[in-house]
């Protein structure tokens, strides 16, 4: 197997696709660079993951199209996070293939992969709390592209030009999210609905291809986790990938995503669109159950106007959202403690 080519994300931020392009299944190659670029396809196709005697994943067939937002859900034990674990490297197949744009990525290592764009996130928000938002940042673009210790020490003009790029894209991400008021607080005085928005803008300086995002709204306040969809959306714009998103907020998925999968034991018992899931006697027996409310997205439903894609995911200066959790430009929305239900709460000053 021949080494895959490293990634350079000293351009910083990936820009989405044009709009009204579509996404080839054909591979585009930065002649200068030697590397995939775009959003990537990935197949799976009859995957088997056995822990002993446990069969933790049972034969999963699908094909995640080039650019799509698709969401996994199902019970806990389903084996969704499982199966995001496969697709990243960190578990072994059992049986079965995984394509990443028609390439077996059987031999492949977590780090190889990453090599060829997938980024994975994790349930457990784990930052630096004693450090920055803007330290934080600087940390993970310091671990895609490092500098010689001699170079840096002798600020050579590259590690100047290195280190002024890094700073850049930092700034970039930081203006992108919404994060400037925060960018000297340490990560650590943060809600926890902050914390997740630092995470993913970490996510964004990694340029990835095919993103794979672990409940990104594990441990937020319902209100707050309505506020993430704009967020997300703008993370799918922003770096223009691919996006499998695991995820026990059904109204959020169903609002999110052009695709959803649904699992049980294992095993996919449903997908197609949210409105073909919705309705689908299985996927309503093993995970949905019958209640409308719980489907939709606080006060809408599938009649009523969606939020726009470029809605920033803010709260007025005060820091109170609009009545029904609605978020407005002035500062992020921080909620008080994990589990606050509370849509007053002040913004981190």
């Amino acid at each position: 197997m021949s080494e895959p080519p490293a990634r350079d994300t000293s351009s910083g931020v990936a820009t989405a696709p044009e709009p009204g392009s579509s996404a080839s299944t054909a591979v585009e190659v930065d002649e200068d660079l030697d590397r995939p670029k775009g959003p990537a396809r990935l197949e799976l196709r009859d995957v088997e993951v056995t822990f002993g005697g446990l069969r933790a994943v049972d034969g999963v067939d699908a094909t995640i199209e080039p650019g799509s937002i698709v969401g996994l859900i199902g019970a806990n034990g389903s084996g969704k996070t499982t199966l995001l674990d496969t697709i990243s490297g960190i578990v072994a197949p059992s049986g079965g293939t995984l394509l990443l744009d028609g390439q077996d990525l059987s031999d492949y290592l977590p780090e190889e992969r990453a090599a060829l764009g997938i980024v994975r996130s994790f349930q457990d928000c784990r930052l630096y709390p004693e450090l920055t938002v803007r330290d934080t940042l600087l940390l993970s673009e310091d671990a895609r592209h490092r500098v010689g210790v001699f170079s840096t020490t002798l600020q050579l003009p590259w590690a100047r030009k290195a280190e002024q790029d890094k700073r850049a894209a930092v700034d970039r991400v930081i203006r992108s999210f919404g994060l400037d008021r925060f960018r000297d607080h340490p990560t650590g005085h943060l809600s926890t609905g902050t914390r997740r928005v630092v995470d993913l803008a970490s996510i964004v300086l990694a340029s990835p291809r095919l993103l794979l995002l672990d409940e990104p709204t594990a441990g937020i306040a319902q209100r707050e986790a309505e506020a993430f969809i704009p967020l997300l959306r703008r993370l799918q714009e922003v770096t223009g990938a691919t996006v499998l998103l695991v995820e026990h907020d059904v109204p959020l998925v169903f609002e999110l995503c052009s695709a959803v999968f649904v699992m049980q034991t294992g095993k996919v018992v449903a997908s197609g669109s949210p409105a073909v899931v919705r309705e689908d006697p299985r996927a309503l027996a093993a995970y949905l159950g019958a209640s409308d409310e719980a489907l939709h997205v606080t006060g809408t439903r599938p009649s009523e106007t969606r939020v726009a894609a470029e809605e920033p995911v803010v709260a007025p200066p005060g820091g109170r959202a609009e009545p029904g959790g609605r978020a407005k430009p002035g500062g992020l929305w921080v909620g008080d403690t994990p589990s606050s239900d509370d849509t007053t709460a002040e913004p981190l000053a």
